[in-house]
């Protein structure tokens, strides 16, 4: 079977959108495992828990986060209200949605770079929609903080 050149997801071979993200002509004879991972962070702990089990906190830094606002095109609209008189799932939406997320979260980590973080604590997410449903903001936040393994 093929996976989307866009989001690695396995489709079928005669399809002519990506079911998943909406993507044009998505064959691709990509392997699941050539896909780049939602985000590769060596240099920063990025976690959703208060504390980073091993390591202790020898600095708050302060609030970090990270913004996206996104809105979907008229011919994703159009697929996902097509998608949406079946009920269930709008893949071209959740792709969409990782997307903002991804985004999201690649902000606040270049945020607590800034500060000099090697580690952002009780990371969450939001979304609100504005203008009337038109577009819909992805939000991450967390605490930046400096973090060394316990015992050194």
């Amino acid at each position: 079977m093929p996976y989307c050149k866009n989001c690695g997801k396995e489709i079928k071979p005669d399809v002519r959108f990506c079911p998943y993200c909406g993507t044009p002509d998505p064959t691709a004879t990509i392997t699941p495992t050539t896909v780049t991972p939602l985000l590769e962070v060596p240099d920063i702990i990025v976690t959703t828990t208060p504390a980073v089990p091993g390591y202790e906190v020898v600095k708050t830094l302060g609030l970090v986060h990270g913004l996206t606002v996104r809105t979907r095109g008229v011919g994703g609209k159009i697929v996902a209200g097509i998608e949406s008189l079946f009920g269930g799932e709008v893949p071209a939406y959740t792709a969409e949605c990782e997307k903002a997320r991804k985004e999201s979260l690649e902000r606040l980590v270049q945020n607590a770079r800034a500060l000099g973080a090697n580690a952002v604590i009780g990371v969450d997410f939001e979304t609100s929609d504005v203008l009337t449903g038109m577009a819909t903001i992805f939000a991450a936040y967390g605490t930046a903080v400096i973090v060394k393994p316990l015992g050194k």
